[in-house]
C-alpha cells in the first residue's frame, strides 16, 4: 500500500458525474439453496410399451439479487415532494450524488411446478417410439436467462427481470418494505416454456420379403425395396413468455391465433400478435375495419400506448410556485405487468431414410436421406414490442434441408 499514490500536481479533474460500481451485500451473504420434491408413476400398457407420469416441484431461496441502491428519485416524485423543478444535474436527486449503483445480495426466490408423460415402446414388429410431454410454471425474481442475477434496469421486459427498485422510484414513493418491492419482479420466467412436446421413432417400412408390399419378392428387387427403415425426431414448443415494450398498458393486448390479423406494413408481410401501437392505416392487404377494432386510429384508444396529450410519457404536474411542468414519468416503475403472454411457438421435425446394403462377409454399404425440418415449417420471430407486429419475411431457424450420404465399412 505505500507504494500507492494520487496525483496532485497541476489541475487534476475529477467528474461531477456519479460514479457507477456494484456492492455486495455482505449482511446476509447467504449460499444458494434449492428443495425438490418428485412423485412418479409408471404403468406398462401391453408387452412393449410403457407410461410414466410425474410431477416436479422446486423452491429456490437465497438466489443472486439485484436491487437499487442511491438511485436518482424521479423526476415526478422529486418535484412532488420539494416542489420545486428537478435541478438540471439529475445526480443532485440521489441521496449521494457521487455514486451510481445497484448491488447485490442473496434474497432473490423461484418456484416451479412441472408435470410431465412419457410413453415408450421398445422395438417390437419394426417398430419403436418415445413420446415425451411437460407442462411447467416457473416463477422467479431474478432470472435473466437462467445464468445472471439480473439486468440492472428497474423497467426491463422480456426475458430479464428488473432490479428491486427503491421507494423513490415508484410513482407517489408508495411505503412499501423491501419484500413487497421484491415481490414486483415476481413474474413467469422467461427462458422456461408453458409447454414442451417432444419425440422420436425408428420404423421398419413395409415393403420387401415377407412384408405388406412385395412379400413375394426376391432376389434383386428384395435388396431394392426390402430392409428401408425410416427414423424422426421432432419437437413442439409453445412460445416463451414475453412482455410489451415501450408504452403504458390500459387493458389485456393478448390475442388469440383466430384473432391474429396479417396486412402489408412497411413493405413487408406482418402479422398482428398483440394489439400494439401503431398506424393502422399505413397497412394494407388487409380488412381495415377489422384491424381498426384492434387497433384504433385513435391513439389514446389504443390498449398500449405512451402517456400524456402529446403521447410523449410526459404529465403536467403543478409546482409550488403555481407553474406547470410537463414532467416525464418513464424514470418510475412502469405498471405493466411483465412476461404474462406467449411468444410464437415452435415445430421442428427431422426425417431420415435409409437403408444397409450387405455386399458380403464384413462389407457394408449404408445409404442415408436426411430432411432436416422436412415439413419447411418457419419458426416465426418474436413481435415487435410495442407495435405487436410480426415481421413474416424472416424466421429464426434454417429452411428445410436435404442431405444425402453414402457409408461404406467394411
Amino acid at each position: 500500500m505505500q507504494n500507492n499514490s494520487v496525483p496532485t500536481d497541476g489541475i487534476v479533474p475529477l467528474s461531477i458525474n456519479a460514479q457507477p460500481m456494484m456492492a455486495w451485500d455482505v449482511r446476509d451473504w447467504s449460499d444458494n439453496r434449492m428443495q425438490s420434491w418428485h412423485f412418479t408413476v409408471e404403468r406398462a400398457l401391453g408387452g412393449n410399451t410403457a407410461l410414466r407420469l410425474s410431477y416436479l416441484g422446486n423452491h429456490g431461496r437465497d438466489l443472486e439479487q439485484r436491487f437499487q441502491v442511491n438511485p436518482r428519485e424521479s423526476e415526478w416524485n422529486y418535484q412532488a415532494r420539494t416542489g420545486e423543478i428537478r435541478p438540471g444535474r439529475l445526480d443532485l436527486m440521489r441521496p449521494n450524488p457521487d455514486w451510481n449503483f445497484s448491488a447485490l445480495n442473496h434474497t432473490g426466490y423461484s418456484n416451479s411446478n412441472s408435470l410431465q408423460a412419457e410413453i415408450e415402446r421398445r422395438y417390437s414388429n419394426g417398430i419403436a417410439f418415445q413420446w415425451f410431454y411437460t407442462f411447467s410454471r416457473t416463477m422467479t425474481t431474478s432470472d435473466a436467462g437462467g445464468f445472471t442475477s439480473g439486468n440492472g434496469s428497474i423497467n426491463a421486459t422480456g426475458t430479464a427481470n428488473f432490479d428491486v427498485p427503491a421507494v423513490s422510484q415508484l410513482l407517489g414513493e408508495p411505503n412499501l418494505s423491501y419484500d413487497e418491492r421484491l415481490r414486483l419482479g415476481y413474474v413467469n420466467s422467461g427462458s422456461v416454456p408453458a409447454h414442451r412436446t417432444s419425440w422420436n421413432a425408428l420404423i421398419d417400412l413395409p415393403f420387401g420379403k415377407g412384408k405388406k408390399f412385395g412379400r413375394n419378392a426376391s432376389g434383386v428387387l428384395n435388396g431394392i425395396i426390402g430392409g428401408w427403415q425410416l427414423a424422426t425426431i421432432g419437437t413442439w414448443t409453445s412460445g416463451f413468455w414475453r412482455g410489451v415494450g415501450s408504452g403504458y398498458l390500459f387493458g389485456d393486448p393478448t390475442l388469440s391465433g383466430a384473432q391474429q390479423i396479417e396486412m402489408t406494413f412497411g413493405g413487408q408481410r406482418r402479422r398482428l400478435f398483440f394489439r400494439g401501437d401503431f398506424d393502422p392505416t399505413l397497412a394494407t392487404d388487409v380488412d381495415s375495419a377489422a384491424l381498426q377494432g384492434l387497433v384504433p386510429t385513435d391513439r389514446s384508444q389504443r390498449v398500449l400506448h405512451p402517456l400524456g396529450s402529446a403521447f410523449n410519457n410526459r404529465l403536467p404536474q403543478q409546482l409550488a410556485d403555481g407553474s406547470i411542468r410537463e414532467t416525464t414519468v418513464t424514470d418510475n416503475v412502469s405498471w405493466n405487468q411483465r412476461n404474462f403472454f406467449r411468444g410464437p411457438s415452435f415445430f421442428n421435425t427431422d426425417i431420415s431414410l435409409f437403408k444397409n446394403f450387405y455386399m458380403g462377409e464384413g462389407m457394408n454399404l449404408r445409404f442415408t436421406a436426411d430432411f432436416f425440418n422436412a415439413f419447411n415449417t418457419p419458426m416465426d420471430l418474436d413481435p415487435d414490442g410495442t407495435t405487436g407486429l410480426q415481421d413474416l419475411s424472416q424466421q429464426r431457424n434454417d429452411p428445410r434441408i436435404i442431405q444425402f450420404s453414402l457409408r461404406f465399412t467394411w
